[in-house]
């Protein structure tokens, strides 16, 4: 049957932890503090970012406006651009857990592209970079409860694309994912292989002041049980993706992904399937368990497959209890969901089985 769902290239839209995969050292723009003017780059910016709790944070948002009432001094060279950078975190109820406390290492970019991950697994050039804390995750952390200090750039060129990310407990999350955080992207599609950066247009010789919704990638657990006999073992590989439509087509937005590699619904088992979400919701949540595994680690329905998905007019239809609602300031979300459908034209044998 035909594929509906688009892979997710988490890789191919935020880069590693390590910042030498992220585009190289950092261009000498940042990095010393200029002094209580703040006319060259500066960690403090010469005030605080203001409470995590002004964010819009919505996934929606294409993730920046103009920040009127911050001022920016002018660059201190008149040919180039300056830029103010305030970063609002989505407000959210973080927990005891130091993975989803808040507190953790930020790393703000500036690229020339919209696309800065390049296809060879590379990464465009950094025009500017600075940290927060500053040194990284060795120097301490900072706590996205508390207001932000403003990151000042200076020696710009008229357009510049902006990537922040937040690792929340950096040491135990090496990976993007749940209680990652990301800002600068054009999240109003959704996750795509290639998520571009939004653009924003610096006067020359003017200080512009903007401001960044930091949106968080929180933590979505799946649970799948099924209702329907497997054709196969009822083990392979499970993923399940988070949607607003609940007749999902090819075309369908995805603002969630949860994987597991061998997941088991043979016999009373049920899977847990661990990832990500981002924004508000309301959101469908479809799942598969690969039960042949014949979709080589895609997202679609290949056949003998175990899925959430109803069968509605020759078209798919999720359940109504397939909807996926949360606080809006839930770090932390999970959705039960029942396979009720075998897909057709499953194999004769099933060679795949979990350790």
């Amino acid at each position: 049957m035909r594929a509906w769902l688009t892979v997710i290239g988490l890789g191919s839209f935020v880069c590693g932890l390590a910042l030498a995969a992220c585009g190289g050292t950092n261009a000498a723009i940042g990095g010393s503090d200029a002094g209580a003017d703040g006319t060259a780059s500066s960690t403090d910016g010469g005030g605080d970012a203001g409470s995590s709790n002004d964010a819009a944070g919505d996934a929606s948002d294409a993730g920046s406006t103009t920040e009127a009432g911050l001022a920016c001094a002018p660059p201190s060279n008149p040919g180039q651009s300056a830029l103010c950078l305030l970063i609002v975190p989505e407000s959210m109820t973080f927990t005891s857990d130091p993975k989803f406390d808040g507190k953790g290492w930020l790393v703000a970019q500036l690229f020339t592209t919209a696309q800065p991950n390049l296809p060879d697994g590379g990464s465009a050039p950094v025009l500017a970079m600075q940290e927060l804390p500053p040194g990284g995750p060795d120097a301490g952390s900072i706590d996205l409860s508390q207001p932000l200090p403003v990151l000042r750039f200076d020696g710009l060129p008229s357009t510049v694309y902006v990537r922040v990310v937040f690792v929340d407990d950096p040491a135990a999350n090496p990976q993007v994912g749940a209680s990652t955080w990301l800002g600068g992207f054009d999240l109003s599609a959704g996750l795509l292989s290639s998520t571009p950066l939004v653009a924003h247009p610096l006067p020359v010789g003017e200080g512009t002041a903007l401001s960044i919704d930091l949106v968080a990638l929180r933590e979505m657990i799946v649970t799948m049980n099924r209702s329907v006999a497997p054709a196969g073992n009822g083990e392979g590989p499970a993923t399940a993706v988070a949607t607003p439509d609940q007749s999902p087509t090819s075309a369908s937005p995805l603002f969630g992904e949860a994987t597991n590699a061998c997941a088991r619904v043979d016999g009373t088992n049920t899977a847990v399937v661990p990832g990500f979400v981002i924004g508000k919701g309301p959101y469908y949540v479809a799942g598969v368990v690969d039960d042949f595994g014949l979709d080589d680690g895609g997202l679609s329905l290949p056949p003998g497959a175990l899925t959430s998905l109803e069968v509605d007019g020759g078209g798919f239809v999720l359940p109504a209890a397939n909807l996926l609602t949360y606080d809006p300031k839930a770090y932390r979300v999970s959705q039960t969901i029942t396979l009720n459908y075998v897909l057709p034209g499953a194999p004769a044998a099933d060679t795949v089985s979990c350790p």
